[in-house]
């Protein structure tokens, strides 16, 4: 069954000046390899890296398979091939960082290579750019045979104490308000070495759709004291989610170097 425009409204997203999306409904046998794959990706996580992990990805299942649908639309009603995903399906993946490009439409694109970033502020500032820029976006794939739908719900920071105090998403040139995630940065949990950081919404980018990420920190300054020289930090911060692409793209050849 296709997700309902109501569903949708449900699922919170993060869409910006997108007013619709594509989407096809699953075959049952799509259905089946969506839900063998997704699982399979939760059970993993919740055993092999950590309980919390692999359940916050499993309770957003209904999310994901609306990413699916999605993807579905914009690929041609191509059939669904989940994890191993053959020539003239699509599948899908968790998000690294070679996906988080500012060039869509096929041929050599900028893209990252690891989460582990060194940003700088200015002299008087606590922002800096995330992912991407006002003037250089990430976007989504849309060269031919090659498309991508890009879908996550959390960040992950795979450092302990990433140092934020609030993020700003702006989501297909409509920039949301920015909000606090301080408290979830810093407040630290037993034997936890990584920071799940919440988001105001579940983010899908559709193929072309883009996105870019600004973020405040803490300088770890004295009080009430104004700063007045640049502040570095090192940082490994991932979107926690799944990319949907055509089997081109996850094919690996000159997509992701």
């Amino acid at each position: 069954m296709v997700v309902t425009a109501e569903q949708f409204r449900k699922l919170n997203l993060l869409a910006g000046t997108a007013r619709s999306l594509e989407q096809k409904e699953l075959t049952t046998e799509d259905s089946a390899i969506f839900n063998r794959d997704f699982d399979l990706l939760v059970a993993d996580l919740s055993k092999l890296v950590d309980p919390e992990l692999g359940g916050d990805l499993g309770a957003e299942k209904e999310f994901y398979l609306a990413a699916c649908q999605v993807a579905k639309g914009y690929f041609n009603d191509k059939p669904f091939g989940g994890l191993k995903a053959a020539t003239g399906q699509y599948g899908m993946r968790f998000i690294i960082p070679q996906d988080m490009r500012d060039t869509s439409g096929g041929g050599t694109t900028k893209q990252s290579y690891s989460w582990f970033l060194t940003k700088s502020t200015g002299a008087a500032t606590t922002v800096f750019d995330l992912f991407g820029t006002s003037g250089s976006p990430i976007l989504a794939e849309t060269a031919a045979e090659e498309k991508t739908v890009i879908a996550f719900h959390r960040l992950l920071s795979y450092k302990p104490d990433p140092q934020l105090i609030m993020l700003q998403f702006t989501i297909n040139d409509y920039p949301y308000a920015p909000y606090s995630v301080e408290p979830f940065c810093k407040v630290m949990k037993d034997e936890k070495l990584f920071k799940i950081i919440p988001m105001l919404g579940r983010v899908i980018l559709h193929p072309g759709g883009k996105l870019y990420v600004k973020a405040w920190i803490d300088r770890l300054h004295s009080g009430q004291t104004i700063f007045s020289v640049a502040y570095t930090l090192d940082l490994e911060i991932a979107p926690f989610g799944l990319i949907f692409g055509e089997q081109a793209y996850l094919n690996i050849s000159d997509n992701i170097v």
